[in-house]
């Protein structure tokens, strides 16, 4: 018998306004040079055939449609997928683009035909299982969608006009399905290009450190459209908090990823950095590249520069073209500097870059202070039940060092006269007149807006490690089964920080804030942390109970 059963729930129809819906209409149109589409900013440069609503039989006998745009040419191409929920065409979304840039005849987060017919590939908008008119219900994430990917590369495959190499582009949603179709491994999958995603639906979105949070998942279903069901991971969150198969069905397995990924990534999203990271260092391909850039996603992929740097990435592997891209260095990373200047394009071999060593800085509860050895035993409390109750901790540095990696927390930690607690830990450059110095993506986006902070969280009975998936100062909960915390006991606990590179000055100060919520979310209004309910939280410090902050630290220079 299952341990869980499955939740489902209806999303929007079809024909609601917002899903942007142009009919169903299976044909094949030609669309000359120079056309351009009405709401688009740019025209095709060379002739394409457009396949609209051509039907693609899945192994266990679903039909999804897809439209294909391809050069028209009687020599074969390679093919590039976007694969999502948010519609083959007519995307009306543009807080996602640069200005003058596109043809909108892209997905949203897909590249754009107008370019990449242009130059000789195939650009191929399937509907996902469930969505629009495509049959079945819609998986959210998964490895159920892997396979569907799986039979829908290989189905391409097969086509006349198909060279039989595929690869795979986009970013958000579009890299997710990226980490699982690979795991699959399709015969024909020649190559992706992953642009930030989670790997990790219950660590990295939904459960983050137990704790659960399912406002995303809930905004995500929001704008599905389907005749169908979506499965409902928000409330399968509710009714299954702790780990089982459903949520591990929802990890890609990225030893299983074996071909070349050109994987980009940044600090600054709290969904897709902890993942996009995870995916660089665990993936099984020795032909890999990760860049971080220092802005945000959608803004970076559409660039023109950087989708030249994708065709050189794709025109080696699946055109076979000696361009020399196997000599791009395989790490170009960014450092933020908040109320700098940021540093980009760095080249190293790996990640963190060489020279980084880890530092730690223990917490001093005397004096509030984080010092480079153990200070005197003592304590410190904060109330248990107050949304704004916290710690704020200070570390000054003496010289010029970047912050980059992973960083951890370790808390020894007791409670009185509660059960549980959770807790919600930052750190970042303190500004002049307190709290987080805040920094401002470039160029600014009014989606993601500004970003002060460096997270974690965890519940605090769920802090049980994963000694198969924890790495070096990585930690990872198993989150199995909660391990309440006994009156007396002092707990530790293990916290990773999402990832980072910062740069800190000699006499700027770090802050570290451990508290009751994110301040980011109380200024938003928003509470989460629903185990703290009462009591007295108590931070043990000194040489019987060192709580930690461990940095990846290199000098600049």
């Amino acid at each position: 018998m299952s341990e869980w059963k499955q939740l489902w729930v209806k999303p929007r129809p079809i024909d609601d306004p917002e899903g942007n819906y142009n009919g169903f209409n299976p044909s094949v149109t030609a669309l000359k040079a120079g056309y351009r589409h009405p709401k688009g900013d740019v025209a095709l440069t060379c002739d394409v055939v457009w396949e609209r609503d051509t039907a693609v039989q899945l192994r266990d006998g679903t039909t999804i449609y897809t439209d294909i745009y391809r050069p028209a040419t009687k020599e074969p191409v390679p093919v590039v997928i976007s694969w999502s929920p948010y519609g083959k065409s007519n995307i009306d979304l543009p807080w996602v683009y640069n200005e003058g840039d596109l043809s909108h005849l892209q997905k949203e987060e897909g590249v754009d035909p107008a370019l990449w017919c242009a130059k000789g590939y195939a650009v191929a908008h399937p509907d996902a299982r469930g969505f629009y008119m495509s049959e079945g219900n819609i998986y959210h994430w998964g490895t159920n969608e892997g396979k569907d990917i799986y039979d829908y590369v290989e189905w391409l495959a097969q086509q006349s006009w198909c060279s039989g190499r595929i690869g795979m582009a986009g970013n958000s949603y579009l890299t997710i399905a990226q980490w699982f179709a690979a795991d699959q491994q399709p015969p024909h999958l020649t190559a992706i290009a992953p642009w930030e995603g989670q790997t990790d639906a219950y660590r990295e979105v939904i459960l983050q450190g137990g704790i659960i949070d399912n406002a995303f998942p809930r905004q995500a279903i929001s704008v599905m459209h389907s005749n169908n069901f979506v499965d409902d991971m928000a409330t399968m969150a509710e009714e299954y908090p702790v780990m089982n198969s459903y949520w591990e069905n929802k990890r890609a397995v990225l030893r299983h990823v074996t071909i070349p990924a050109y994987i980009v990534a940044s600090y600054t999203n709290p969904i897709h950095t902890p993942g996009t990271f995870r995916a660089y260092r665990e993936l099984g391909s020795s032909e890999k590249w990760l860049r971080i850039h220092n802005s945000t996603e959608w803004v970076d992929f559409y660039r023109p520069e950087n989708q030249a740097d994708l065709l050189k990435f794709f025109d080696h592997y699946l055109k076979g073209e000696d361009n020399g891209w196997e000599k791009t260095p395989a790490v170009r990373y960014s450092v933020l500097d908040p109320g700098g200047k940021d540093e980009t394009g760095i080249e190293d071999t790996v990640f963190p870059p060489t020279g980084t060593e880890y530092r730690a800085l223990f917490a001093d509860a005397a004096d509030m202070t984080l010092k480079t050895d153990a200070a005197d035993n003592a304590v410190v409390s904060w109330d248990g039940k107050d949304p704004e109750g916290c710690l704020l901790f200070r570390y000054t540095f003496t010289e010029d060092l970047d912050v980059i990696g992973y960083s951890s927390l370790r808390l020894f930690l007791e409670g009185k006269d509660c059960e549980d607690m959770d807790l919600f830990a930052e750190i970042g450059k303190e500004a002049p007149g307190g709290g987080f110095l805040d920094w401002e993506c470039t160029p600014p986006n009014r989606y993601m807006g500004p970003f002060p902070a460096y997270e974690c969280r965890l519940r605090l009975s769920m802090r049980a490690l994963d000694p198969g998936k924890s790495v070096e100062n990585i930690p990872v909960q198993s989150f199995a089964k909660p391990e309440p915390v006994r009156a007396g006991e002092i707990a530790e606990a293990d916290l990773a920080i999402r990832p980072m590179g910062v740069r800190f000055h000699a006499g700027e100060t770090l802050l570290l804030r451990i508290g009751n919520e994110f301040a980011s979310f109380l200024k938003q209004g928003r509470q989460i942390g629903k185990a703290n309910t009462g009591g007295t939280h108590i931070l043990h410090t000194g040489e019987g109970h060192p709580s930690c902050l461990v940095l990846p630290v290199r000098r600049v220079g």
